[in-house]
């Protein structure tokens, strides 16, 4: 028996829910045999600690048939949490402080709200109170140490974990006054001092790569792999063995190539393309077989599950694998054999593609490429000498095939952002030295195109296979950000047309194409950016909305995602006639529900420490321009001030209300804007700024910029009464602070 029957079996139920003794008789009538009370208690035990059912009136229910909530909470800097439901569109649960008991920004937690009666109605109360924590964020903390005669104590690196935590028992060696250090936090109560024991010290700030580790540590991401994973890595073969190539397609002939950036070191995808009939192109994608060499249940398995995505800060990277598999075995080299899946198609004259197929392969791949000499040979029409016949001519189709599937798909309605993305430039020491802005050219959308044609393929081959699969789910954003969205493109005189509950994803893309061009082109693109909800994991094939599809999944990095690694162990059972029935399949689908959560939240938190260690750098380095001026744009708006990208440097730093010393201002919270009461000045989302910089604030890790205004004009009709200045009609946009991300992820698919 296993919990999600459980579950599954208390959902059935409804609002009304179901006594334990009901249960039980239900159970063992549907698996024709009793069911041991001692086993079934533990597993209801184990669905009330993972906040799927709840027990309320000696009957127990599914948590969301009843007063009780599961979400992340998230610690405002007043003390009080929101927990955002899971729901699109439902209000946020505000936790006032007195009823966090022992919850922590960042804790997965389960509320209760009550409900009163008015007017003989019964209405849920608007705050909540945290039942039971079911999942810590944090391990451990990271923070300052702050040396006490008495109480030796760590300030948290994240400020709004609300806590200071006394280090007990108090070490031999203290760390150095302000060092960053690793905490293990023994017990939250709800009253008094929180302990922690001091496992290490990571350095003071300013010093070399302490950003990395603080910020690795904070968010909980491993960095060694354990013991077991590492001997399962060493037992591997070093090179391709030919059982290993037994009931293979054999590729090795084909003219394939890798192209990736200057800097990469794993290549965990090759391309080859050859004339069809009726002016087709057959495209070949070669993805490296990580599954041959990952077997589920391993060290190897678990340790990459535990990890699921590599992680890219700038100059570093924290593999998924060992470097073993990351950057040899799997590692599709030049001139080597190589294991491989690969999917293969046709893409016809309009783009269509047609006859796509998958096998299990091996292949050679002829040669390393990068994106910009692949740029320069198919703009300048020449190749080098070293460049075969075949390589070429697979070259110049892949181009074309790409073009085809690019056309085809903006047809159809897909998203297509093209923003800037900078790069951060690093000396020896890993301090940002600068940031330029990453070329993304012919040859990068070659592999984008050809990478998610690949992928739309192998989702629809699991689809119709009927085999279970882990998706890319991307759902239609919700109709109050679209209006937020709309309301600030009107003021830059771009309509949003349209039913916003149904608006197509091609509507989006027109309104970029109208922005082409203008001052405030990088500003709008991020905010329709943010207007869209965020993909994640789902083992339903949901569709994905910004690429227009039906069906999409991650195939073509196993070795950087686990997902991808998942899809290649369904899609091999599938090409050698197997396939999940009955209670393994359930156990199959019921596993890949939390996977897909997991799988979700690993990428998110890849992504926070990519986007605070690139906060960190940013701030190191803008330390030696203070005093200096910049041109930037403002990218928010708040009652405290304004926020403004930098363009020179990629760099956001905050203006203070108080530092806008021409005039009182205030904040127009419909209009998305700041307006002067005497004089009218008005700073809104998009305006042009020059602003110097004023200094570093490290508690709260801005950069503090001041405004250069011109002369606000005066006269006596403008003394009298300040200007009015209307409000559009529809909601507030505020968006968030976005530091400029170093390009180090591989981007290659949505």
């Amino acid at each position: 028996m296993h919990r999600r029957e459980i579950v599954a079996e208390v959902r059935s139920a409804r609002g009304d829910g179901i006594t334990v003794a009901q249960l039980e008789r239900r159970l063992a009538a549907a698996q024709g045999q009793d069911i041991a009370r001692g086993e079934l208690t533990a597993l209801l035990a184990e669905a009330e600690e993972r906040g799927e059912v709840v027990r309320a009136k000696g009957r127990v229910m599914a948590v969301e048939y009843s007063d009780f909530y599961v979400g992340e909470l998230r610690l405002t800097s007043r003390g009080f949490g929101i927990v955002r439901q899971g729901e699109r569109d439902l209000p946020d649960i505000v936790v006032p402080a007195d009823k966090l008991a022992t919850a922590m920004d960042g804790d997965q937690v389960l509320i209760h709200r009550g409900a009163r009666r008015r007017r003989g109605a019964l209405v849920q109360d608007a705050h909540g109170e945290v039942v039971r924590v079911l999942r810590r964020r944090r391990p451990t903390l990271v923070g300052r140490f702050v040396p006490d005669p008495l109480h030796p104590w760590v300030d948290p690196y994240a400020r709004r974990v609300g806590v200071h935590v006394v280090l007990d028992p108090v070490p031999a060696e203290l760390p150095r006054p302000g060092e960053f250090v690793e905490v293990a936090v023994d017990e939250v109560p709800g009253e008094g001092p929180v302990r922690g024991r001091l496992l290490r010290t990571l350095g003071v700030a300013g010093e070399s790569g302490v950003d990395e580790d603080v910020v690795l540590a904070e968010l909980a991401i491993p960095v060694e792999f354990p013991p077991e994973a590492e001997r399962e890595a060493a037992a591997l073969p070093d090179g391709v063995r030919p059982e290993d190539v037994e009931g293979r397609i054999d590729h090795r002939d084909h003219p394939a190539v890798t192209i990736d950036g200057e800097t990469a070191r794993d290549f965990d995808d090759a391309i080859a393309a050859f004339p069809a009939r009726a002016d087709a192109i057959e495209v070949f994608v070669h993805i490296a077989d990580v599954s041959h060499y990952v077997r589920p249940g391993g060290g190897l398995d678990a340790a990459a599950r535990e990890r699921g995505t590599s992680v890219y800060l700038p100059g570093r990277c924290v593999p998924m694998l060992p470097e073993k598999l990351s950057n040899h075995l799997c590692s599709l080299v030049a001139d080597e054999d190589r294991l491989a899946f690969s999917v293969r198609f046709l893409v016809t004259s309009d783009g269509a593609v047609e006859g796509y197929r998958a096998e299990r392969s091996v292949f050679r791949s002829r040669r390393r490429c990068t994106y910009t000499e692949v740029f320069g040979w198919l703009e300048g029409g020449e190749f080098p000498a070293d460049v075969g016949a075949g390589v070429r001519r697979s070259l110049e189709l892949l181009d074309v095939a790409a073009q085809r599937l690019g056309r085809r798909r903006r047809e159809r309605g897909s998203i297509d952002f093209d923003l800037p993305e900078p790069e951060i430039l690093l000396d020896p020491e890993g301090f940002m030295t600068g940031v330029q802005a990453a070329p993304r050219n012919r040859a990068h959308r070659l592999i984008e195109e050809l990478m998610i044609t690949a992928n739309e393929c192998v989702a629809r081959l699991l689809v119709w296979g009927r085999q279970p699969g882990l998706f890319r789910v991307h759902e239609r954003p919700s109709a109050g950000r679209l209006a937020d969205l709309q309301a600030v493109l009107q003021e830059f005189g771009v309509a949003l047309k349209g039913d916003l509950d149904e608006l197509p994803p091609r509507e989006l893309q027109r309104v970029l194409d109208l922005i082409v061009g203008k001052p405030e082109e990088r500003f709008l693109q991020a905010l329709v950016l943010r207007s869209l909800a965020r993909a994640a994991y789902s083992p339903a094939c949901k569709g994905h909305y910004a690429l227009a599809t039906e069906f999409y999944l991650h195939f073509t990095s196993p070795i950087r995602r686990y997902p991808d690694l998942i899809v290649h162990r369904f899609l091999g059972l599938m090409l050698t006639g197997g396939m999940l029935q009955g209670a393994e399949r359930a156990l199959a689908e019921a596993d890949l529900e939390d996977l897909a959560q997991h799988c979700s939240f690993t990428e998110r938190r890849a992504d926070e420490a990519e986007r605070e260690v690139v906060k960190w750098k940013q701030l190191e380095f803008m330390r030696a321009h203070v005093g200096e001026e910049f041109s930037g744009h403002v990218t928010g708006v708040v009652a405290f001030g304004v926020f403004v990208q930098l363009e020179e440097a990629f760099v956001e730093g905050l203006v203070h209300v108080a530092d806008l010393k021409d005039d009182y201002y205030r904040y127009d919270e419909g209009g998305h804007r700041l307006v002067g009461q005497r004089w009218g000045r008005v700073l809104r989302l998009g305006d042009a700024l020059r602003v110097r910089v004023k200094g570093i604030n490290e508690e709260f890790m801005e950069v503090n910029l001041e405004p250069i205004l011109p002369p606000s004009r005066s006269g006596p009709e403008r003394t009298r009464s300040p200007r009015r200045v209307p409000a559009p009609d529809a909601g507030n946009v505020r968006p968030r602070p976005a530091g400029a991300r170093a390009r180090r992820r591989p981007r290659r698919s949505s």
